[in-house]
Protein backbone atom coordinates (compact mmCIF):
# COMPACT_ATOMS: atom_id res chain seq x y z
CA UNK A 1 0.00 0.00 0.00
CA UNK A 2 1.12 3.53 -0.67
CA UNK A 3 1.44 6.22 1.95
CA UNK A 4 -1.55 8.01 0.45
CA UNK A 5 -3.85 5.09 1.23
CA UNK A 6 -3.24 5.47 4.97
CA UNK A 7 -3.87 9.21 5.22
CA UNK A 8 -6.78 10.14 7.39
CA UNK A 9 -9.40 12.63 6.30
CA UNK A 10 -8.84 15.83 8.26
CA UNK A 11 -11.51 16.60 10.83
CA UNK A 12 -12.62 20.23 10.73
CA UNK A 13 -11.83 22.23 13.83
CA UNK A 14 -14.52 24.14 15.72
CA UNK A 15 -13.33 27.37 14.10
CA UNK A 16 -13.52 25.87 10.61
CA UNK A 17 -16.99 24.50 11.31
CA UNK A 18 -18.13 27.90 12.63
CA UNK A 19 -16.63 29.65 9.57
CA UNK A 20 -18.41 27.20 7.30
CA UNK A 21 -21.70 27.79 9.10
CA UNK A 22 -21.26 31.55 8.90
CA UNK A 23 -20.41 31.30 5.20
CA UNK A 24 -23.58 29.28 4.66
CA UNK A 25 -25.66 31.85 6.57
CA UNK A 26 -24.23 34.67 4.45
CA UNK A 27 -25.07 32.68 1.33
CA UNK A 28 -28.65 32.25 2.53
CA UNK A 29 -28.84 35.99 3.21
CA UNK A 30 -27.50 36.92 -0.23
CA UNK A 31 -29.92 34.52 -1.91
CA UNK A 32 -32.87 35.92 0.08
CA UNK A 33 -31.97 39.50 -0.84
CA UNK A 34 -31.47 38.57 -4.47
CA UNK A 35 -34.93 37.01 -4.57
CA UNK A 36 -36.41 40.04 -2.80
CA UNK A 37 -34.89 42.32 -5.45
CA UNK A 38 -36.39 40.28 -8.28
CA UNK A 39 -39.79 40.15 -6.57
CA UNK A 40 -40.00 43.77 -5.47
CA UNK A 41 -43.77 43.83 -6.01
CA UNK A 42 -44.27 41.43 -3.08
CA UNK A 43 -44.71 43.06 0.36
CA UNK A 44 -42.37 40.54 2.02
CA UNK A 45 -39.47 41.70 -0.18
CA UNK A 46 -39.03 44.98 1.66
CA UNK A 47 -39.23 43.14 4.98
CA UNK A 48 -36.52 40.68 3.91
CA UNK A 49 -34.16 43.47 2.91
CA UNK A 50 -34.92 45.34 6.13
CA UNK A 51 -34.28 42.24 8.24
CA UNK A 52 -30.79 41.71 6.88
CA UNK A 53 -29.96 45.34 6.10
CA UNK A 54 -30.44 46.51 9.67
CA UNK A 55 -27.90 43.98 10.95
CA UNK A 56 -24.83 46.13 11.61
CA UNK A 57 -22.52 43.35 10.38
CA UNK A 58 -24.02 43.48 6.89
CA UNK A 59 -25.46 47.01 6.64
CA UNK A 60 -22.63 48.48 4.54
CA UNK A 61 -22.57 45.55 2.13
CA UNK A 62 -26.34 45.51 1.63
CA UNK A 63 -26.65 49.28 1.35
CA UNK A 64 -23.87 49.32 -1.24
CA UNK A 65 -25.63 46.57 -3.16
CA UNK A 66 -28.90 48.52 -3.12
CA UNK A 67 -27.20 51.75 -4.21
CA UNK A 68 -25.54 49.95 -7.14
CA UNK A 69 -28.84 48.33 -8.13
CA UNK A 70 -30.50 51.75 -7.96
CA UNK A 71 -27.81 53.31 -10.14
CA UNK A 72 -28.27 50.56 -12.73
CA UNK A 73 -32.05 50.82 -12.83
CA UNK A 74 -31.90 54.63 -12.90
CA UNK A 75 -29.51 54.43 -15.84
CA UNK A 76 -31.90 52.10 -17.70
CA UNK A 77 -34.80 54.43 -16.95
CA UNK A 78 -32.86 57.44 -18.19
CA UNK A 79 -31.90 55.60 -21.37
CA UNK A 80 -35.48 54.55 -22.01
CA UNK A 81 -36.67 58.15 -21.54
CA UNK A 82 -34.04 59.44 -23.96
CA UNK A 83 -35.03 56.91 -26.62
CA UNK A 84 -38.70 57.76 -26.12
CA UNK A 85 -38.02 61.47 -26.54
CA UNK A 86 -36.37 60.77 -29.91
CA UNK A 87 -39.15 58.59 -31.29
CA UNK A 88 -42.40 59.92 -32.68
CA UNK A 89 -44.63 57.16 -31.35
CA UNK A 90 -44.30 55.38 -28.03
CA UNK A 91 -45.40 51.77 -27.94
CA UNK A 92 -47.36 50.12 -25.17
CA UNK A 93 -44.39 47.91 -24.31
CA UNK A 94 -42.13 50.99 -23.99
CA UNK A 95 -44.56 52.48 -21.49
CA UNK A 96 -44.73 49.20 -19.56
CA UNK A 97 -40.93 48.97 -19.47
CA UNK A 98 -40.65 52.54 -18.26
CA UNK A 99 -43.25 51.87 -15.55
CA UNK A 100 -41.33 48.77 -14.36
CA UNK A 101 -38.14 50.83 -14.09
CA UNK A 102 -39.98 53.54 -12.12
CA UNK A 103 -41.47 50.96 -9.75
CA UNK A 104 -38.03 49.39 -9.22
CA UNK A 105 -36.47 52.81 -8.50
CA UNK A 106 -39.19 53.55 -5.93
CA UNK A 107 -38.73 50.12 -4.32
CA UNK A 108 -34.94 50.51 -4.06
CA UNK A 109 -35.27 54.01 -2.61
CA UNK A 110 -37.73 52.68 -0.01
CA UNK A 111 -35.39 49.80 0.86
CA UNK A 112 -32.43 52.16 1.32
CA UNK A 113 -34.50 54.50 3.47
CA UNK A 114 -35.80 51.60 5.54
CA UNK A 115 -32.35 50.25 6.42
CA UNK A 116 -30.97 53.76 6.98
CA UNK A 117 -33.71 54.64 9.47
CA UNK A 118 -33.69 51.46 11.53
Amino acid sequence: MSACAHQETPVPTATETNDSSQTYQIGVMVEAISIALTKSHEPQSLETISLYGTDSRYYVMIRGWLVQELAGVQSQLDASQQSQSRSISISESDLETKQKFIEQVVFLQQAIRRIDLE
